[in-house]
């Protein structure tokens, strides 16, 4: 439809259309002034006139592979009455010639959007083509002040028939938000609208330049250059988005962006600018539901997407069940390709907005893209749990320290590189947003095609109409997406007492101050709070699964020594401490001390790697929290509990041991480790090896907390402990505590290690004392946690109080 219909003497017609219609209608052919600049010609004779309507009928048959529809014709009668029956004629021996070409072309049409969106760019070029030889001709007989608005009907002209048709094949790529519809297009969905509507946008921005004459010159150079322009690179160029402007805080309300000259009389100035914005509104009105309603447009495909990501993710973490240490290397290998999936789907998502929205609506898309991003943080959350099950439930061989793997830590680690690598994502990603929504509102206060009223209401200065020297695409999309989403229009304070647009205060108060501008102590609220939450739910499950692979040997040998007969134990002896010595640990505790020495191997190799070092420490807060349940079954075993308020400070003190000290008495520091004493040579290492050291000193660390929980809750639900059974319990708390002097970890071994294993061998006298005393002071957690502990090491010694 784009050769013949628009190429000869309909658009000749169009071109008329307002000299026309003052005329009256059987003497318009004879007067009409315009007869011979429409046929591009001097004059137009009959036998010249018939000539050309041969032509156009051979080229209308040409190109009704994509006619539209017939409604697109039953429009353009309407709007050309002067013309209908000459139309009619030209349709009548179309059908003639071909009956059946109409229904199939327009079916192939509707039901090949790729072809569409192929061919769109071909049409568009005819129409620069045609602009460019209206343009010439309307200079000559019009003069330089008329031809923009002349140029500017043509223009709408071309495309007031077909709009209502285009947008029918829009909705064939992408269904139109609200209708209840699914594509059944080829075409990704909102991809097939945004690469027609970039195609639209540089075709108004070329289309513009056929429209600058008013500085009186020709031109004809620059025409010539903007007609041969090709569509199929739309890509290239001066028009994509520019993620490079000013931040959007450095740009008065008042300023231009574009250069401009003032017309030489107001009037046809105004009267230019009003016809160019009218028609380039009519041109991208098939896209106005889109714009409006993209957040909306975007939940399916990017629901769909999410929905298929997050079968694999179940995939992988059913199938590492009984795989063993292969299967959860492949299931490490392949959440590693998944984790990063939605992030270009995101970004994608941030583009099309860019494009189609330029910035208006925007809480609506972050909501959007904030949805998308939790939802798949929470699929690999859920699906980390279901790793670590299978990993610590389904090893083989795992029962003592010489069957430990250290492949299994590795694999653990992996996975925690991969929540690392997640929020690092996550937050360049809105670090990105954060400048784009910068630019975008720099690039709202553009005032290109706003008449003097508008100006005046949105802010951006008044006056007379200025007609800009040129518009780039930008200019374009901010112009249409205003008409389309801002309304309606006001002003609103930022703060410091400047009223600007609402959207761009919002788009400000989103984006936050710059990195320039914005102080150190300055904490912006999140632009995807829910996906943030649900990242940190991801990193507390990888840290979990890190815990579970390391801890698993231990909790598997002190899971049942309560039950020890070794404990009942009477025996002989004099009770002094020193007979203790003599005595060797039990196995079950040398295995666990072999454990924490072998898992100082395990950790190195990992945290030699610079790279995947980086990306586990992003996701390293809170670690020790990992660790609280073996300590909260402890107080619960001494008899205790803490509030659900103060729980966590309280384990988080009770853990440290830093405070404990002081409520032990006396001697009860005596042979306790320094807590805070540090290395001279830490400050020689290398930054790189002290960062691998901390590292590994921080699993350590944690490891370390939950064995030493666990082994005082055990100590605690001992039923009865007797001389001899009490001196080898001594033994194994002090072996524990040797192996972790040795690891030199900071804060280990835990004071309560020592001081339990001085109370089950304190003679009773002292024992008594030392509980009657406590019961004087002032109780606060820590100490009644203590008290009860003495309490209860009493009880099992058969110590009356």
């Amino acid at each position: 439809f784009g050769g013949g219909r628009y190429g000869g003497n309909h658009n000749r017609a169009m071109g008329s259309l307002e000299e026309e219609e003052e005329e009256d209608e059987g003497n318009k052919k004879q007067e009409n002034p315009m007869d011979g600049f429409y046929e591009g010609e001097e004059s137009n004779t009959l036998e010249e006139l018939k000539e050309h309507q041969e032509e156009d009928e051979e080229e209308e048959e040409d190109a009704a592979d994509f006619d539209f529809s017939d409604d697109a014709s039953k429009a353009a009668d309407e709007q050309t009455s002067s013309y209908s029956s000459q139309q009619q004629q030209q349709q009548l021996r179309q059908q003639q010639t071909h009956p059946n070409s109409h229904e199939s072309q327009s079916k192939q049409t509707a039901n090949n959007p790729q072809q569409f969106i192929e061919w769109l760019p071909t049409w568009y070029e005819a129409v620069l083509k045609l602009l460019e030889k209206e343009r010439r001709q309307a200079r000559l007989v019009f003069g330089p002040e008329l031809a923009p608005a002349i140029v500017a009907r043509v223009l709408m002209e071309c495309f007031r028939p077909i709009v209502k048709s285009m947008g029918s094949r829009l909705a064939g790529l992408c269904p139109v938000p609200g209708s209840g519809v699914r594509s059944g297009g080829e075409v990704g969905s909102l991809e097939g609208i945004a690469e027609t509507y970039q195609s639209t946008v540089q075709f108004l921005s070329l289309a513009y330049d056929q429209m600058e004459a008013w500085d009186g010159k020709t031109g004809e150079g620059a025409a010539d250059n903007s007609a041969d322009a090709t569509f199929h690179e739309n890509d290239g160029g001066g028009g994509g988005i520019d993620h490079n402007a000013n931040d959007a805080h450095d740009v008065e309300p008042t300023k231009q962006s574009s250069s401009s000259t003032q017309a030489k009389s107001a009037t046809p100035a105004s009267e230019a600018l009003t016809t160019i914005r009218t028609s380039f509104l009519l041109v991208a009105s098939p896209f106005r539901a889109y714009q409006r309603s993209l957040a909306e447009a975007e939940r399916n495909p990017m629901g769909e997407a999410a929905t298929m990501v997050a079968k694999d993710i179940r995939n992988v973490a059913s199938g590492s069940a009984g795989a063993g240490l292969a299967g959860l290397e492949d299931a490490a290998e392949r959440f590693g390709d998944l984790a990063p999936f939605m992030f270009p789907l995101a970004d994608a998502a941030m583009t099309r907005f860019e494009l189609l929205n330029s910035g208006y609506n925007a809480p609506a898309t972050l909501t959007s893209i904030d949805t998308l991003l939790a939802n798949h943080a929470s699929e690999l959350a859920i699906a980390m749990g279901t790793l670590s099950g299978n990993a610590t439930h389904g090893r083989s061989g795992s029962g003592g320290g010489p069957d430990f793997d250290e492949q299994y830590v590795h694999c653990a680690l992996e996975i925690l590189r991969i929540a690392g690598a997640f929020k690092r994502n996550l937050r360049s990603f809105e670090y990105s947003v954060r400048d784009r929504l910068r630019n975008l509102a720099n690039q709202m206060l553009d005032s290109a095609l706003e008449i003097p009223e508008e100006k005046a209401t949105a802010g951006t200065g008044g006056g007379t109409a200025q007609i800009p020297d040129s518009l780039d695409m930008t200019q374009i999309r901010t112009m249409l997406s205003k008409e389309s989403c801002d309304s309606p229009r006001t002003l609103v304070d930022d703060g410091t007492g400047v009223k600007y647009p609402a959207p761009v205060v919002e788009l400000r108060r989103l984006a936050g101050p710059s990195s320039k501008k914005a102080s150190a102590d300055f904490l912006q609220p999140p632009l995807f709070p829910k996906a943030l939450d649900c990242t940190s739910r991801l990193a507390r499950s990888c840290q979990s699964f890190v815990f579970e692979v390391c801890y698993a040997i231990p909790e598997r040998h002190l899971r049942g020594i309560s039950a020890l007969p070794v404990w009942k134990q009477e025996g002989s002896g004099s009770g002094a401490e020193e007979d203790s010595y003599g005595i060797l640990p039990q196995p079950f505790i040398t295995q666990v001390g072999e454990h924490m020495l072998a898992l100082v191997q395990a950790l190195e190799p990992f945290a030699s790697d610079k790279e995947a070092l980086g990306l586990a420490n992003e996701v390293m807060d809170g670690i020790r929290e990992v660790a609280f349940q073996p300590w909260k079954e402890f107080v619960a075993a001494a008899g205790c509990s803490f509030s659900d308020k103060d729980e966590y400070d309280q384990l988080n003190v009770l853990m440290d041991g830093k405070e404990l000290v002081r409520y032990f008495l006396d001697d009860s520091t005596d042979g306790l480790p320094a807590l805070d004493q540090e290395d001279d040579e830490d400050e020689e290492d290398d930054p790189e090896e002290k960062a691998t050291t901390a590292f590994c000193n921080l699993w350590l660390d944690v490891v370390g907390l939950a064995v030493t929980g666990r082994l005082l809750e055990r100590t605690m639900r001992i039923p009865r402990l007797g001389r001899k059974g009490a001196e080898h319990l001594a033994s194994d708390l002090n072996y524990i505590r040797n192996v972790f002097t040795a690891l030199g970890v900071s804060g280990h071994p835990h004071p309560l290690l020592g001081y339990i294993a001085k109370l089950v061998v304190l003679d009773e006298d002292t024992l008594r004392s030392r509980i009657r005393d406590r019961q004087s002071e002032d109780r606060g957690p820590a100490s009644e946690v203590i008290r009860r502990a003495e309490l209860r090491v009493a009880y099992v010694r058969s110590i009356s109080i």
